[in-house]
């Protein structure tokens, strides 16, 4: 099967069910779930831990091969394309773990440029290890995050919160037309995280491409979202406009983790024993 280069991103579901690799056999983190994200939409995910956020951000990143159902990524199926066309979509799309991948004894400019390895020849991937060819982008994508004078720091002198920083200015420095964001302000103050989502939510609209994110804060989804998709134990419980989602509907999704709408909790839906690899798919 070819690859048909995607400038849009449209995605649909059709009833897919799908489960971490190291979750007990048969036992699924999203279950038959539909859903149609326009191209350049822009939607937040919420819902207790558990509920299968960050599982739907791997399924839709092309990481996990629905057990059932349908993914559709631009009109094709990635899991009937050959190893070389589904590289080719994946290179169209970026996930930004709420743990950014980072290698700890890298340059930040190094680990920011690495966003744009899909358009680098081997050549020029081998020598951005050792030049900072990239560094003016670089820069630009880390200063919308305000961590531009760490440009040539090494990693594991930031903080956590830096960190996490880096790896959405990482995000904003790709080219990709499918943004998944997940659990991007764990790390962050309130002033820190009102600015990482607009930058994020300004730079998916100034290229026009589709923005997914996971959020625990309930808040900031309903403030800075037209969308949101309420996920309870895998399943889909709402999708609506931000304006039409109540208070009793938050209640009936959360539950008695009601405390979970403003502060993280730990992430169910991938067993601790058994940490997801640092998957990266700007590649």
């Amino acid at each position: 099967a070819q690859c048909r280069i995607v400038e849009v991103m449209q995605l649909l579901l059709s009833a897919v069910s799908a489960a971490h690799p190291a979750a007990p056999k048969g036992v699924a983190a999203l279950r038959s779930l539909s859903l149609s994200i326009a191209s350049g939409e822009q939607l937040a995910i919420i819902g207790p831990s558990g509920a299968g956020k960050t599982t739907l951000l791997h399924a839709l990143a092309c990481a996990l091969k629905p057990l059932s159902g349908e993914l559709t990524l631009g009109e094709q199926n990635p899991w009937q394309l050959a190893t070389e066309p589904l590289q080719a979509l994946r290179g169209q799309l970026f996930l930004a773990p709420q743990v950014p991948p980072l290698p700890p004894r890298q340059r930040v400019v190094t680990a920011v440029s690495a966003a744009l390895l899909p358009h680098m020849s081997t050549w020029q991937a081998l020598k951005n290890l050792f030049v900072a060819t990239h560094s003016q982008a670089a820069h630009d994508a880390l200063a919308a995050f305000d961590v531009a004078d760490k440009l040539f720091e090494r990693v594991d002198r930031l903080s956590g919160g830096e960190r996490q920083r880096v790896g959405l200015a990482r995000c904003v420095a790709s080219s990709a037309q499918l943004l998944l964001v997940d659990e991007p302000l764990s790390a962050l103050d309130p002033s820190r995280a009102k600015q990482a989502i607009a930058s994020l939510t300004q730079a998916a609209s100034a290229r026009g491409a589709t923005l997914v994110c996971s959020l625990h804060q309930v808040d900031a989804a309903l403030a800075n979202f037209p969308r949101i998709i309420g996920l309870r134990a895998g399943e889909l419980v709402f999708d609506l406009p931000s304006a039409q989602v109540t208070p009793a509907m938050l209640q009936a999704l959360y539950g008695d983790a009601v405390d979970e709408m403003s502060q993280p909790a730990l992430n169910q839906d991938f067993p601790l024993a058994s940490p997801l690899p640092a998957v990266m798919h700007c590649r």
